[in-house]
């Protein structure tokens, strides 16, 4: 459970002997990393999220499973395996959400624009109840700075989710064009979104979701 305490944090070295293990199926080894993130998985990726606690207990579950299922295809990078497990959570997250109509203000596909969570600042997320609300305003400011092209293409396909055929035609461009066009869009969408608000590193005004 989410409120269990943590074991104190653990060595590098430590860890990674756990993800190994827990790769080679050993529960035993999956289980002291559920342990070691669990409170942070679910303080940081998903109450701030969903702001319910039951929801969220239900979502942390769902996060450790699917990170069990996917355990193998995780990479060692260094950095640990929280911002791994803080991604799937917070892709859990933002599918219920859609599913249940209430992030019209947050397409799919912007969260992958903004700068993603990392295991150096993960901590400063606790308590934010507000992430959500402050990042559909900042989306909407954010789209106010972009180029009217970069715009209509951002609120064809991520806004309404229009077909790509549908957008091209709108945008009067060949389709091939329509996807250089988006990814331009959403590349500029993020320079505007750092520049406003940092990239949530120390420093910054406002931590990355």
């Amino acid at each position: 459970m989410a409120n269990e305490t943590p074991p104190h944090a653990t060595s590098p070295e430590l860890e990674r002997e756990l993800v190994e293990r827990a790769q080679a199926g050993d529960q035993r080894a999956f289980r002291e990393l559920y342990m070691l993130h669990a409170n942070t998985v679910f303080r940081c990726a998903i109450m701030p999220l969903v702001r319910d606690r039951n929801l969220a207990e239900d979502l942390l579950a769902d996060t450790f499973v699917r990170a069990m299922e996917n355990l193998r295809r995780f990479t060692w990078q260094g950095k640990g395996l929280l911002p791994w497990l803080i991604r799937i959570g917070k892709n859990l997250c933002l599918d219920h959400l859609r599913k249940a109509g209430r992030t019209t203000a947050w397409p799919e596909g912007f969260e992958q624009q903004i700068p993603d969570v990392s295991d150096s600042n993960a901590e400063s997320l606790l308590g934010r109840s507000e992430l959500s609300d402050a990042l559909r305003e900042r989306i909407d400011a954010c789209m106010s700075d972009l180029n009217p092209r970069y715009r209509h293409v951002l609120e064809l396909r991520m806004f309404e989710k229009r077909s790509r055929q549908y957008a091209a035609e709108q945008l009067d461009v060949t389709i091939g064009t329509l996807d250089v066009l988006l990814f331009r869009a959403c590349k500029s969408f993020r320079k505007v979104y750092v520049r406003r608000y940092g990239t949530g590193e120390e420093g910054s005004e406002f931590p990355a979701p």
